[in-house]
């Protein structure tokens, strides 16, 4: 069995509320379109919303909205009342909110003009453009629309729930493995302990600006985005959306220093970059999906840096791997699958690899259990990652579920994946397999092509010999199928599963 483990940071063994450590002064803690709210200026509006709150302490309360300011502003009133903050998408339907508010017996919903409404919850609504109008042609484009503003950022009133590190602070759903989302219930001690990981590990200061482009109803927008950078008393900008002319102009005018995106938002910004100055940002990191080594080494190319990987899950409140910082050494690689490594273990945490190959995690960011369902054995978390450990860095080499099984051989989908991505035509990939009465199953390659590029026999045929000439035969495909998009979850990730029922 192979093991690792982080080095030990003793500031990791005192945990305190996040809601005690962000700063009241006058520098600027976040940047919407233009308009700066200072420190002081948001924790008066974070009093004033918690004051309008009829909730009680271990309530839980939704909060669906995209990067806007309200968000930070809610999340920590309810912080303050001790209850317990429900990120969801605002793009939820009716069906699949209906389930979270009865699984999670929420009390209260805040929600933006575009998140459904329900009479299940009570409901509070904001305005995506209370602090600032959305330009014209984003606002188009996202489908703005309107409504009155019913929270108030200016009554003077405060009041104080006491609130424990070992209170729960998120309740965010996931997938998991199999069935029905799964809530993973946070605590203020998780969130401590993921915070000041990030923190320690990437060097934040007052002098940084985040380029808060990850959803925030996301585990990876929550931490980097959010808790992280006020802790650290930087600045977060941020655009409700990700968009990737936007993102470059945002580091080009307002000297971003850091970010972390999943990797299809790299290639989005690749694809709009035309020279923008891009030399304030001192990291580029990632996580949330697999990064193509094509992608690192055309990042590198043209930008300068490396994007520094990380690896987590919504269990591990984020980082449970990161890159170590500054990093100046050649792409590390794992030689057998051309996987890029997700870094070593972060302080205090425990990497473990099962005998079928399981990636186990443990450490002070890593979660007790389920919502409303048993512990994890020993505090060890099973993530469903199929990896391995090399000389101290980990690899996450697929999703157990994902592994494909032709004629009793076991197949990777990355490992395919980054082969085909060696092509130049090629933009994203999803392999999966598909059920074949003869094999079990067999290897299928959805394709997107780089714009410029034309789907025809010549390019299948060069993927196909480019796959020969670096797998073994029963990896290569045996389906190629050029389609014009590759679906993707809200915060970015590739959905191989919605090919599994394709019939070609």
């Amino acid at each position: 069995m192979k093991y690792a483990k982080g080095e030990e940071l003793e500031e990791l063994k005192y945990p305190k509320p996040v809601t005690e450590m962000i700063p009241s002064y006058d520098s600027i803690a976040i940047d919407y379109f233009g308009t700066k709210i200072t420190y002081r200026e948001l924790n008066l509006m974070i009093d004033s919303v918690a004051s309008q709150l009829d909730i009680n302490k271990g309530d839980v309360v939704i909060v669906t909205m995209q990067n806007i300011p309200q968000f930070i502003i809610t999340e920590f009133a309810v912080w303050k009342k001790g209850g317990i903050v429900l990120p969801v998408n605002p793009s939820y339907t009716e069906k699949e909110l209906d389930y979270i508010i009865e699984n999670s017996e929420a009390k209260l919903m805040i929600r933006s003009c575009e998140a459904i409404n329900t009479k299940k919850i009570r409901t509070i609504t904001t305005n995506p453009e209370t602090f600032h109008e959305i330009p014209s042609e984003l606002k188009a484009k996202w489908k703005i629309i309107d409504c009155e503003e019913e929270l108030d950022f200016k009554s003077l009133h405060r009041e104080k729930v006491d609130v424990s590190p070992n209170d729960l602070a998120l309740l965010v759903y996931t997938s998991g493995t199999t069935g029905r989302p799964k809530g993973v219930p946070i605590t203020h001690k998780n969130i401590y302990a993921s915070s000041i990981i990030y923190k320690h590990w990437f060097k934040f200061t007052e002098k940084d600006k985040v380029l808060g482009i990850a959803p925030f109803f996301h585990i990876t927008g929550q931490i980097f985005h959010i808790t992280t950078p006020l802790i650290s008393g930087s600045e977060i900008v941020i655009s409700y959306r990700f968009d990737p002319t936007l993102a470059l102009r945002h580091v080009e005018e307002k000297k971003t220093t850091v970010t972390m995106a999943v990797a299809t938002a790299y290639r989005a910004i690749l694809n709009e970059y035309k020279g923008e100055d891009l030399s304030s940002m001192r990291l580029w990191s990632s996580g949330g999906m697999p990064m193509p080594r094509t992608l690192e080494i055309e990042w590198r190319e043209k930008i300068g840096q490396w994007i520094y990987m990380a690896w987590g899950l919504t269990e591990t409140t984020s980082p449970a791997t990161l890159w170590p910082y500054p990093y100046n050494g050649e792409l590390p690689v794992d030689p057998e699958t051309g996987v890029v490594s997700s870094g070593i273990p972060v302080y205090n945490t425990e990497i473990s690899i099962a005998e079928d190959g399981e990636v186990l995690v443990r450490g002070p960011q890593v979660v007790s259990g389920y919502w409303k369902m048993e512990k994890f054995r020993d505090g060890w978390l099973p993530t469903g990652d199929i990896g391995k450990i090399i000389d101290g860095w980990v690899y996450i080499i697929d999703r157990k579920k994902d592994i494909i099984n032709a004629s009793g051989f076991k197949i990777m989908p990355r490992e395919v994946e980054e082969v085909i991505y060696m092509h130049p035509a090629v933009s994203e990939v999803a392999v999966v397999g598909l059920p074949d009465q003869y094999r079990g199953e067999t290897v299928a390659a959805f394709i997107k092509l780089k714009d410029g590029y034309t789907p025809n026999e010549k390019v299948e045929e060069e993927i196909i010999s480019l796959c020969r000439k670096n797998l073994a035969p029963y990896k290569v495909p045996k389906i190629i199928r050029f389609v014009n998009e590759i679906p993707k979850t809200p915060s970015g990730k590739i959905m191989r599963r919605v090919f599994r029922n394709e019939r070609i």
